[in-house]
């Protein structure tokens, strides 16, 4: 007998038996226990806590009331507040609108997303939307001085919406929560929002079939959930994209024109047009940004751009070629035209100029299939005509906002384990070179003050300290708005000082 045919390896001796079963029953109390913290955080997902009232209390009305000082842990950074998206007034730049992401005190139980307001030369904020658990304000656009058009799950479906806030002509004395106007009321979540400066059109996303409307494809799921159970036939890969399953619905963006009624509310003046209807796309794409990133109005709001992948082949697996697609929204039949179909890399997060509507600036890669490649920023003239600008420098760009007069861009990218800010004027000079405005720390969604060029908000964190709303006023002023952390950090006791390296290969 050779040693291929030992009885060993046919019928394995009692002690290996063990170990086989310990290995299962391991892997069974692994499944088990996986299975009961699911079922945990399906729990308060689908039973948000009672609406807020006396068990409201922010972290830093918590904090302040704690009488000891302790090493900062892993609860403390989770019960830190979020703080992102920071709009100026739309007009003056005196006030500005942001978003607050907090967590129920102390417990963790459920977060809550509201909009919140401040004062620039006062510091004094407001938050306007009242705070419910599991309840999430997102997207929001201020249309003028006293309006807001905004997402949030708050409809009595559970569904994501578009609402409208509107604000008070002194919002400094408000004393009580404002109540949104619900805007829309479909079957399926609004995912996306992007408004036009004239506030006339917006475009917004729905997961659909791609040749079902908004209503179709929302009674034809009902069907399915009430036919087939949980069975997916896939014939054609992506089966699934990162942390969730592509079973048919794809991000499509709806484009359509808004007005007042006589009461001062929005409403859809026509059938919102699906501008990727019958194509087997997401736009925006799955796990790469939103509507505010990978969509763009031009200066006039007539014309719509938009980055999508080729998902409708199997190839979409082994590719990463996005690319831009720009819409005449004033022409009876709206039709994409592909302005990057000539570049096999990734192209895209488009932005139009604020003063012309035939120039836009967008991110570009040039090898293609390789995610890790340098983004540069690449001019459109809109006759085909494009330029790569700072075609020589290394950096890789992350996101690119214009400035008022369309001569400037502010650009965010990582720099030696930081996210930093250049700004890079008369774009088109050749021998224009990029200043570094904010060098420490990782900054983040740059908002322009609407009469200042130098002026702008971001979000700011580092090491040491979490994220705040910041006012960029000069390079030698910069200044965090925010305070909803502090007492927070006044309790806890961490460590201030930070060493930067460097790594030499060899």
């Amino acid at each position: 007998m050779n040693s291929f045919d030992s009885y060993d390896l046919i019928k394995p001796k009692p002690k290996i038996y063990g170990t086989v079963i310990k290995y299962i029953c391991l892997g069974l109390s692994v499944v088990l226990v996986s299975f009961i913290l699911w079922k945990i955080s399906d729990y308060f997902e689908k039973k948000p806590l009672a609406r807020n009232g006396t068990n409201y209390q922010s972290n830093s009305e918590y904090y302040k009331q704690l009488t000891g000082i302790h090493e900062f842990s892993q609860l403390d950074n989770l019960r830190l507040d979020r703080l992102s998206s920071p709009r100026f007034h739309p007009h003056n730049g005196k006030s500005a609108v942001y978003l607050r992401q907090q967590y129920h005190m102390p417990d963790l139980k459920g977060s809550s997303t509201t909009l919140h307001w401040i004062d620039l030369e006062t510091n004094k904020t407001v938050q306007l939307t009242r705070p419910i658990w599991n309840i999430h304000d997102e997207s929001f656009y201020w249309i003028d001085n006293k309006t807001i058009l905004f997402l949030s799950n708050r409809a009595s479906s559970g569904l994501t919406q578009l609402f409208q806030l509107n604000l008070p002509d002194d919002v400094s004395v408000m004393s009580s929560y404002l109540d949104p106007i619900q805007i829309t009321n479909y079957t399926l979540n609004v995912d996306h929002l992007l408004v036009n400066r004239q506030g006339t059109r917006l475009a917004f996303s729905c997961q659909v079939y791609a040749n079902l409307s908004i209503q179709q494809t929302a009674d034809r799921q009902t069907i399915e959930k009430a036919s087939s159970g949980s069975v997916y036939k896939f014939d054609k890969l992506f089966i699934r994209y990162w942390n969730e399953y592509i079973l048919g619905p794809r991000n499509h963006p709806f484009v359509v024109s808004i007005e007042r009624n006589k009461n001062g509310i929005f409403y859809f003046t026509s059938t919102p047009t699906d501008v990727l209807f019958d194509v087997d796309a997401d736009s925006p794409i799955r796990s790469f940004g939103d509507g505010q990133s990978q969509w763009s109005f031009s200066a006039s709001g007539n014309k719509f751009a938009y980055t999508r992948q080729h998902d409708e082949t199997s190839a979409v697996a082994w590719s990463v070629n996005y690319d831009i697609y720009t819409v005449d929204l004033t022409a009876s039949k709206l039709i994409s035209v592909c302005i990057t179909c000539e570049n096999f890399a990734a192209d895209a997060n488009p932005r139009y100029s604020p003063i012309d509507d035939q120039v836009l600036v967008y991110r570009s890669q040039s090898i293609p299939n390789y995610p890790a490649a340098q983004f540069k920023v690449k001019w459109y003239n809109g006759s085909h005509t494009k330029r790569t600008l700072l075609s020589s420098w290394s950096h890789s760009i992350a996101a690119a906002t214009w400035s008022l007069d369309g001569q400037s861009l502010f650009l965010e990218l990582g720099e030696e384990a930081r996210h930093v800010i250049y700004r890079f004027s008369n774009i088109l000079s050749p021998s224009s070179t990029p200043i570094r405005l904010i060098n420490r720390g990782s900054s983040h969604d740059v908002n322009i003050h609407p009469t200042n060029n130098e002026m702008f908000l971001f979000t700011h964190d580092s090491i040491t300290k979490p994220k705040n709303i910041y006012l960029y006023e000069s390079i030698a002023s910069m200044r965090p708005i925010t305070i909803h952390n502090n007492n927070l950090l006044d309790k806890v006791r961490m460590s201030t000082v930070v060493e930067t390296f460097n790594l030499a290969w060899i």
